[in-house]
């Protein structure tokens, strides 16, 4: 086999090799996150628009009572939450407290959601736990 030829059977398989690996994606699934100064039906729906249009959500609730936003995520998705908290406040709010369920691994004392380079220290893990592990937790 001549020199170009190797050269091209090397090039072909990279290629392969490229095409067959997923890129990793964010595991958010579920985020209930509460705003501060959501209290008017025509804002609450702003804000929900704006979300619902973000990469990655499949559907956004908002709760004028509480101040809670509710977004569900699709599976597979690039989500992040500092985007998230960019967002509102884009939109003239301010995000508060929240609840996540996202699936990630331990790395030492933090908890690394899947593919979105965000991490949450939130306590110490369980070391028979499988990874990934889909937890909910507070986020502050």
């Amino acid at each position: 086999m001549t020199l170009f030829g190797v050269s091209v059977l090397r090039g072909a398989a990279l290629v392969g090799l490229l095409l067959a690996v997923e890129p990793l994606h964010a595991e958010y699934l579920r985020i209930k996150l509460r705003v501060y100064g959501l209290d008017c039906q025509l804002c609450a729906r702003g804000v929900s628009a704006t979300i619902q249009r973000m990469p990655g959500v499949k559907s956004v609730e908002v709760s004028l009572k509480t101040g809670l936003l509710e977004i569900v995520l699709v599976r597979g998705n690039t989500f992040k939450m500092s985007d998230l908290r960019k967002r509102i406040r884009e939109n003239g709010f301010r995000s508060m407290e929240a609840t996540v369920t996202a699936v990630g691994e331990f790395s030492g004392a933090k908890f690394e959601v899947s593919g979105s380079g965000e991490s949450y220290s939130i306590g110490n893990p369980d070391p028979n736990a499988p990874a990934p592990l889909e937890l909910t937790f507070d986020v502050r």
